[in-house]
């Protein structure tokens, strides 16, 4: 089977930017295939006021979440965007401030890189 790694980049305020990554990664699961997701850069606001995020997007993080799909957080990311009480309080640890993930060892692991 093949491994798949979605980055997520993008501002929240494209729903579908989160929903249809999350959707894949989640079929990809499904069928037999390691999935997991990264949320960096803008994406990271994500988990500003979360629930205040529209569905299906909402749907989608949620099974995600619950199938343990999201691999992480962008540490830097969230520290410089002041979100790391948001994403702590989604379980997700910041422990400093290295960016990640690191695509060359996610390449090295057989990854195939997906950005959005």
């Amino acid at each position: 089977m093949s491994r798949h790694t979605f980055i997520l980049l993008s501002h929240p305020e494209y729903p579908g930017k989160f929903a249809n990554p999350l959707t894949y990664a989640a079929q990809l699961d499904d069928a037999g295939h390691d999935a997991e997701v990264y949320f960096d850069g803008e994406a990271t606001y994500w988990f500003d006021d979360l629930e205040e995020r529209p569905q299906p997007a909402l749907d989608a993080y949620a099974r995600a979440k619950e199938r343990d799909l999201i691999a992480g957080v962008c540490d830097h990311c969230a520290s410089f965007k002041g979100v790391v009480e948001a994403v702590e309080s989604e379980g997700f640890e910041i422990e400093g401030t290295d960016h990640a993930p690191d695509v060359a060892e996610l390449v090295d692991e057989g990854y195939e890189i997906h950005t959005v």
